[in-house]
């Protein structure tokens, strides 16, 4: 469903307010951004468990139950760092802290 022309105004002039008053804070929750940063996130995640399989095969050939605890904890954290929830945290804390500072600062 479209937007009518009405709002879509006023989504620009909300946008153009939120770019005035924190450009920071736009930038961060620009589209792109968004993106790269979970494109980053998918990479290294599976760079690590790509590294935690190698590890496994390498625990099984030597028969090493600790080297392969420590591959299983490998892959988990690569699938860990690879969820979008790491980033929801991380930006919500963000705006968590930036509220709380525009909070405890008086009006002008």
């Amino acid at each position: 469903m479209e937007l009518s022309e009405h709002e879509s105004l006023i989504l620009q002039e909300i946008e153009q307010t939120l770019t005035a008053g924190d450009p920071r804070l736009a930038r961060a929750l620009s589209t792109a951004t968004l993106k790269r940063t979970a494109v980053q996130h998918l990479l290294l995640g599976a760079t690590i468990m790509g590294l935690g399989v190698g590890v496994m095969v390498f625990a099984l050939a030597l028969g090493s139950m600790p080297v392969g605890a420590v591959a299983f904890a490998s892959m988990t954290a690569g699938a860990y760092v690879s969820s979008a929830r790491v980033f929801r945290l991380r930006t919500k804390n963000a705006l968590k802290r930036k509220s709380g500072k525009s909070q405890n600062e008086p009006d002008q």
